[in-house]
């Protein structure tokens, strides 16, 4: 009897057990979906800042937000995408930044060289008139530097022993052996290597005895441009007496960049323009690059080839030279201005509407000589728009929210998959809390350092 009361008793009560359980999960799970429903309130400038109730930031003093944690706190709706590299930024704040977008789209695109260059005479028009015997100046002819002379002009007079003597020796072997005799043309040829001309040799046949002075003629037509001899100074042989210059053709040697240098060629057309004479330009083209690198300047030289008959290119004048070394028809660009160069990388934002902006790694090639657009390798497809004002402001921003969100992702890991979301809140009874100088948004309980710039936090009063 009494075995049959405690088995009963034993059924009820495992009965009333699991009517027990079943009526709290129930319950439970009623709590969490309306908890999950519940609205946040939170601050637009410090989204850190969490409250049930509505009510003014602790930090900036600004009336919170209503904010669901079913829409907008959740870690799938996160501000900062890592994914995608994707930031999301209020309407509001966007017009403050000023943000202005442009296409990316194909167009035609050129590239010039632009560089200083300098007149310099063209080595194959420069002559030095020097002796190969010594002797003593009796006269000069062409007196004065800058003086311009023909060719077969008298430059000086000259008084030579050793010429003398070689002019008496070729008159004996003549009149002895004969004027085609070999002595006769070894004596000949020896005036001969010493730039002694054909007719001088003739007038000492002629009037059968040496000269004592012989005339030195210029070479070829142009200026003198260096002189060392005067009136009765001794010369010796092997000295540069005087340089000759044809200034009817000159060079201009110009300095290549390092980074340049791949886009010269030979032939191309170059554009003169000299600082005394600003909007005339001289046409001409490259004839030459130099083989060597000047290690120093990292430039490399090229030389253009002008023709001066009027004489307006001096040697020693500064020109500017603009070199076209490139046309490129039909290829696709983006603005200058839209690029963020870090140095080892340009990024791009792409504006995706709705307040989104993906940042994006590009490769770019040549820059349009206006340096409004340069060329997309890859990156970037037609049509897309770029953000070309306050792309700094945004890539400041990418990189806070980015710092902000691996913050709080820590906080918000262990909710991940759960039905209930656990919220950081900021209770109106606390009375001191700690932030960082250089990131408001970096609200914290307790003291310790920024998890963005690791200064230390300090310390706020409500």
């Amino acid at each position: 009897m009494n075995n049959k009361y405690f088995i009963r008793l034993n059924i009820i009560l495992i009965i009333l057990t699991v009517l027990l359980v079943g009526c709290t999960a129930k319950q439970n799970k009623n709590v969490q979906h309306n908890h999950s429903e519940v609205d946040y309130y939170t601050c637009s400038m410090h989204p850190a800042v969490v409250q049930e109730e509505p009510g003014e930031c602790p930090i900036c003093g600004m009336d919170l937000v209503l904010k669901e944690v079913s829409d907008e706190m959740k870690p799938k709706q996160e501000t900062y995408d890592s994914d995608n590299k994707t930031i999301r930024i209020d309407p509001v704040v966007v017009q403050n930044m000023g943000v202005r977008v442009n296409h990316v789209q194909y167009r035609d695109i050129s590239h010039n060289v632009r560089t200083i260059g300098k007149v310099e005479l063209a080595d194959d028009k420069s002559y030095s008139v020097n002796l190969r015997f010594s002797g003593w100046i009796e006269n000069i002819f062409a007196d004065k530097v800058g003086q311009k002379v023909m060719k077969g002009d008298k430059l000086f007079e000259i008084y030579s022993p050793e010429l003398i003597s070689a002019q008496e020796e070729y008159l004996l072997v003549v009149n002895t052996y004969g004027e085609e005799s070999d002595l006769a043309k070894a004596a000949q040829r020896r005036l001969i290597l010493w730039n002694i001309p054909q007719s001088h040799l003739d007038e000492i046949i002629e009037h059968n005895s040496a000269q004592q002075n012989v005339i030195i003629k210029t070479p070829q037509t142009g200026y003198v441009l260096h002189k060392t001899i005067q009136q009765g100074s001794t010369v010796k042989a092997g000295k540069d007496l005087y340089h000759i210059g044809n200034l009817d053709k000159i060079w201009i040697l110009a300095d290549i960049y390092e980074f340049d240098i791949s886009f010269v060629k030979e032939g191309q057309d170059v554009k003169i323009e000299l600082t005394h004479q600003p909007g005339k330009i001289w046409k001409g083209n490259i004839s030459f690059i130099y083989p060597t690198l000047n290690p120093k300047t990292r430039t490399q030289k090229i030389r253009i080839e002008l023709n001066n008959k009027e004489l307006n290119l001096k040697p020693g004048m500064f020109a500017n030279v603009e070199i076209e070394v490139e046309k490129m028809k039909n290829v696709l660009t983006t603005p200058t201005e839209a690029i963020i160069n870090s140095g080892t990388r340009k990024v791009v934002f792409i504006s995706k509407g709705d307040g989104r902006y993906e940042s994006r790694e590009i490769q770019t090639g040549l820059a349009d000589d206006s340096e409004f657009y340069t060329q997309v390798i890859s990156g970037l497809e037609d049509g897309e728009i770029v953000v070309v004002s306050g792309q700094f402001l945004l890539d400041s921003e990418s990189q806070l929210q980015e710092a902000v969100q691996k913050l709080l992702d820590e906080r918000l890991q262990k909710n991940i998959g759960s039905d209930e979301l656990e919220v950081h809140e900021y209770s109106p009874e606390q009375t001191t809390y700690y932030t960082c100088p250089m990131h408001p948004n970096i609200v914290e309980e307790n003291p310790g350092d920024c998890p963005i710039c690791s200064m230390d936090l300090i310390e706020k009063e409500k």
